[in-house]
Order: structure tokens, then sequence, then C-alpha cells
């Protein structure tokens, strides 16, 4: 009997003790219990894991920047109400959840969401921030469909949209900056390791100033008179635990190569988004970066010869894309025949036109229309047309001229005789905005919902020899209203070509052996893992 009653203080007692260390955390024993043996998440290595390079005579304040290296770096230290994913899918950020009624988009954010200084982040700061990217040259071809924003609530921001876009949520990824953060008397989003006061207000280099607007990001901008680097935000809502503590960043000058410094082993990791539209020496590519950048044969469909859809579907079925993608472009490109990104989740399900050369299928379509005829230059032509088309191309850009040359072989294949005009990029802006040419390779950076209403509303800006009664444009609106879907605009565009896409541009990233660890990227983040990354 003695030894049962032994077994039941014992287990009493230890009862006891559970209770008493849960009871004042809330815990209930079954939560310390299911908890015990489990190892607590180790806290990241203080130190620096590697090192990356921002352009100082840039700025890493996300609305004045104007370098991609320096914007992917500014992903680091601000959040977006939302991300996207590989197939260009919203995923939220800061926002908790969303609806889309009419031509309105309202955002719910995150209760408890703190900047680095601690103070609250609310819609008001939301609406701050969403003018300051609405008057950038970074974020407004995200935000053309939106017109303003606004707050009735602590943690509600509305948008105004000019079209109904179910997928406009995709488009919000503008940083957030505490409000007033571009006032003389905002804080700044800056630590230092320093009591001089002139440490936290500048950075070396040409004049570059340091002051930034406040953020919420995964890291935190951190200077001394020694160094810059970023510093990892323990105190972000959910926890933000990387395996090191501290990114090294190397100061440069916009003359600097980052291929140089990598090769000298000064830096370990860069991204280069190719904006220049100059060629680039590649040393390591490690991965490639999706971009929404549209590159197209601009059609002015006024023209005689042009005006007939189906020489734009044989000028079209003439190209080999995937090879004008790689040679163009270095390989840094994919090719599509759709103003769609190939990896858009909405093409899921969808039938696709051909990406394959059909030099054949050009031709007939060509003699369909009349043009059996060959003459002496190797044009093909009827009774009144011939084919002699000029291509018009900005000088400055080298994958651009290259393209030129590219689509100008293939089309001679079918009797299609084409003058590459090589402008400066006034004379190439102005020729098109006056209709002043046959075709003309063009880039835009489409937003990530893929809205083309720059080539198809009234006033879009990119509506240069686009027929006023475009089929694909009626067929485009019906599509925004939820009266057609993507199939039928598909079908449309490839029956119609209003303009014949060729490829999306892509960036890459470069990393040295001292990264172990695997890299992700996503559409606007090459940093997408960098909570992972690993060095030796």
């Amino acid at each position: 009997m003695f030894k049962y009653t032994k077994r039941i203080i014992a287990a009493f007692v230890c009862l006891t003790v559970l209770f008493s260390l849960c009871g004042c955390g809330g815990k209930s024993v079954m939560d310390t219990i299911s908890n015990l043996g489990k190892d607590k998440e180790p806290e990241p290595i203080d130190e620096i894991g590697f090192t990356v390079p921002y352009i100082r005579t840039d700025s890493l304040d996300p609305y004045k920047l104007t370098n991609s290296m320096n914007k992917y770096i500014s992903g680091l230290i601000y959040d977006s109400l939302f991300k996207v994913d590989e197939t260009f899918k919203e995923a939220a950020v800061i926002a908790e959840s969303y609806t889309v009624a009419d031509k309105k988009l309202t955002v719910k954010i995150k209760n408890g969401l703190k900047f680095t200084d601690g103070t609250p982040l609310t819609a008001n700061d939301v609406v701050y921030s969403f003018n300051q990217a609405k008057a950038s040259v970074t974020y407004a071809a995200y935000l053309e469909n939106i017109d303003s924003a606004s707050t009735d609530s602590t943690y509600t921001a509305a948008f105004t949209l000019r079209n109904t876009d179910k997928s406009e949520a995709a488009n919000l990824i503008f940083p957030i900056v505490k409000k007033g953060s571009y006032d003389k008397t905002a804080s700044e989003d800056i630590q230092t390791d320093s009591d001089d006061e002139e440490s936290t207000t500048t950075a070396s280099g040409g004049g570059y100033t340091s002051k930034i607007p406040v953020g919420s990001g995964r890291y935190t901008f951190v200077t001394n008179s020694e160094s810059k680097y970023l510093q990892y935000n323990k105190s972000r809502l959910g926890g933000y635990n990387p395996k090191y503590a501290k990114i090294g960043l190397i100061d440069i000058s916009a003359s600097e190569s980052f291929s140089s410094l990598f090769e000298l082993n000064k830096i370990d990791f860069y991204c280069d988004n190719f904006d220049s539209g100059k060629y680039t020496k590649f040393t390591k590519i490690s991965n490639n970066i999706e971009l929404t950048n549209l590159v197209y044969l601009g059609i002015n469909s006024q023209d005689s010869v042009l005006s007939e859809p189906k020489v734009r579907r044989a000028i079209s079925l003439a190209l080999n894309r995937a090879e004008l993608a790689s040679d163009a472009f270095a390989g840094c490109a994919v090719a599509s025949a759709l103003p769609f990104h190939p990896s858009y989740y909405k093409l899921k399900g969808c039938t696709l036109p051909t990406l394959n050369q059909k030099t054949d299928s050009a031709i007939e379509l060509l003699e369909d229309v009349g043009y059996s005829k060959i003459n002496d230059s190797g044009a093909r032509y009827n009774e009144n047309k011939v084919m002699d088309l000029t291509l018009l191309v900005n000088s400055e850009n080298d994958f651009r001229r290259s393209l030129a040359r590219g689509i100008q072989q293939a089309l001679e294949k079918i009797g299609i005789n084409v003058t590459i005009r090589e402008a400066s990029y006034s004379d190439y802006a102005s020729s098109i905005s006056s209709d002043s040419f046959d075709m003309y390779i063009g880039e835009t950076e489409l937003p990530n919902s893929f809205g083309l209403s720059r080539f198809f509303s009234t006033d879009g800006g990119l509506r240069y020899g686009i027929s006023e009664k475009s089929e694909t444009a009626r067929i485009y609106n019906k599509y925004l209203g939820g009266q057609a879907d993507m199939q039928k605009l598909i079908g449309t565009f490839s029956d119609e070509l209003p303009f014949i896409p060729i490829a999306f541009r892509q960036g890459i990233t470069v990393s040295s052996d001292k990264i172990t660890s695997e890299i992700k990227t996503v559409p606007g983040d090459c940093f997408a893992n960098i909570d992972e990354w690993t060095a030796q």
C-alpha cells in the first residue's frame, strides 16, 4: 500500500511542477509536454555571410533609385502588400486579404506590423507609399490601372481602378515606407554603431546621402565610418531567422563592373537585368530572373502591305523565336508568341499558338492574299504592292539591333525584303509616335497582371500603328469585364496580331563558390530565399 501511495504523491508533484511552469504564460500542460525535447531554432550567426554590390551614386531609396541591383537590395529593406510567385500569382506579404468589386480593390493589412523604428504600420502608410510609387519611374508601370488610393480605417486601404481586373493585386508590389519619411524631421531607417551623428546621415562617395525612408522589411541598412551592411530585422512580425545576421555591401560607382569585382573576389553575388541594352561579360550564371519586359515587333496596320492580318501572321510564322531569344539576347530571354509570360498561371489549360518556325505555312499565307510573284530583288509582289518594308530600331540598344538583323534574315526567306533603319532614341521615339514606320522593335515592362491597356485603350501609350477598329482591343475589354475568357483573348490576338510578341527578357544572378546553398528567385526578387543561404 505504501509503494502505491508514493507513486501517487510523485505523480502529483510532477503535475504540480508542470502547472507551475505553464500557469504564468497561459500555456496548457499539453502544450508544454508537446514542446519538451524540441530544440530552439538557432540564432543567426552574428557575422557577414556574403557580400553584394550597390551603386553609391544611385540610391537605396526605392522611389529614387534607377539601377536594378539597388532595386533588388531595397526589396530587402522594404516590404510590399504582395509579391508574386514563379507563375506571377500574387502572394500576401503585408496584406492579409483583398477583394475586387466593380472598379475598387480593397486590401486589409495585417494588424501588429511595425516599422524598424518601432512605430505601427497602418493603411495611412500604404496610401502614402502608393502616391510615392505612382510618381516614380520604377513602379509607375505596375500601377497604370490604378487612379488613386484612400483609407477609411486603420488597417484597410482601397484602390480605385480604371478597369476592373481580378488580378490587380499582383501589381501591388510597391515598397511600403513610413508616412512622412521624406520630411526633413523624419527618422531614418538607418542604424549606426557609432555615436558620431555624421555617420547616420551620409555615406562616402559622390555626395551620396544614405538617408532613406523607414521600412519594415527583412533587413535594415547599417552604416558607420568603416563599413556598410544589412542587419536582419529580428523584430519583424512572424519572425525572421536567416542563417547569417548580416549581408555585406560594397559601394561602387556606376562605371565599375560587377563582373570585374566578382573576378577579384570582392563580391559573392550580384544580379543584372541588362537594362542598358548592352552586352556584358558573363562569369558564372547561377540562375535566371524572370522579367515582365516584353520585346515585340510593332506593326503599322495602316500600311498597305501590313494592313492584311494574313501578312502579319506570315511574318510571325517566319520567326524562329527560340533562336532569336538565344542569339539576340545571349540566351537571357524566353520565347513567346503572346503578350503573356509563358509561366503565367492564367495560361494553364489554354491552347497556345506555336512557337515553331513554319516557313512553308508563312509562304502559303502570303500566296493566299496574292503575293505569289517574286521580283529580281527577291521581294514578293502583287499587282499593286511590293513587299519592301523598313524596320526601325534605336541604335543605342545592342540587343534590339541584333534582333532586327535576325528578323531581317528570317523574313527574306519568305520573300519580304527588310531595310533596317537605325536611329537615335529621340528620332526613334519621334518616328513611332507619329506612325512614321512600317515595323519597329519595341520593349515594354508590363505589370505583373500582364495588363495590355497601353496597347489597346484609346489613350494607350503604345497604341502606335494599331487600328482603332482592333478586334483584339474589343475582346480585351470584354476579358477585363469578365465577358470573355483567356482562350478567347488568345485566339483573337493570334488571328489579328496587332503587334507581334518575340520574347520576354530575363535577368541573371551570379554567385561565387562561397555560397553553398541553392539560390531561388521569383519575379522581382533575386533574394527570394536569402534566409536559407549558407556560406563556406
